[in-house]
């Protein structure tokens, strides 16, 4: 449980940097997904990418409701807008969470999600988990004001330090070695967590990101 009550307010989104609130995020990811490959006996590495998102927010409703978060929203495939001025969305994250003792009316936590599998070839998965994912943050399409944000990973194949690797030899490869992702071993506990680092383009403000 979130420990919220007799707290003031923690701000707006972009100060989401408390170390509980970011330990409930990651297990809404985790829990979720364990929740939906128990329920959906479909659910392998053949489906395409919008199923597996569908049912890891089903599953992440499904958690958060045991839980007992109910001063949390999670939203699917939603519209969002980087600057405030467009009629409509410029962009469609994946997930978005939305807590409300934050009081804004904009995620306060947003999840793209991407397929990796280490093992196929030609290598296509791994740029598009880069181009298609990571740099929509980067670009400030998603979460422009957030310090931090997050990533979802389906690793077809392999193991999780596997589909690490191959991610950061892309990034290599493009000669991008300073957005790799690194190991973030005290989170164990919740399962295999990767942070990177990185400066949004559209401002230079440094930011992070969890996978």
């Amino acid at each position: 449980m979130i420990p919220f009550k007799g707290r003031k307010s923690l701000g707006p989104p972009r100060l989401l940097s408390r170390t509980d609130l970011i330990r409930v995020i990651l297990r809404l990811q985790f829990e979720g997904w364990k929740s939906a490959l128990q329920t959906d006996p479909t659910l392998k590495p053949d489906q395409n990418e919008p199923y597996m998102n569908g049912r890891l927010f089903q599953g992440m409703v499904q958690v958060r409701t045991a839980m007992g978060l109910t001063n949390i929203f999670i939203m699917e495939k939603p519209g969002v807008r980087p600057t405030p001025g467009p009629a409509l969305p410029e962009a469609e994250p994946d997930v978005i969470v939305l807590i409300t003792e934050f009081g804004a009316n904009e995620p306060h936590a947003i999840i793209e999600c991407k397929r990796v599998d280490p093992l196929e070839n030609p290598k296509r998965l791994r740029g598009k988990y880069v181009r298609a994912g990571m740099d929509r943050f980067i670009k400030g399409l998603y979460g422009p004001d957030h310090d931090i944000d997050f990533m979802v990973a389906y690793v077809l194949d392999g193991d999780e330090p596997a589909a690490l690797k191959d991610i950061n030899i892309y990034l290599r490869n493009v000669k991008r070695p300073s957005d790799s992702l690194l190991v973030m071993t005290s989170l164990n506990s919740i399962g295999f967590v990767a942070h990177s680092g990185h400066v949004r383009t559209v401002d230079n403000r440094p930011f992070r990101l969890l996978h």
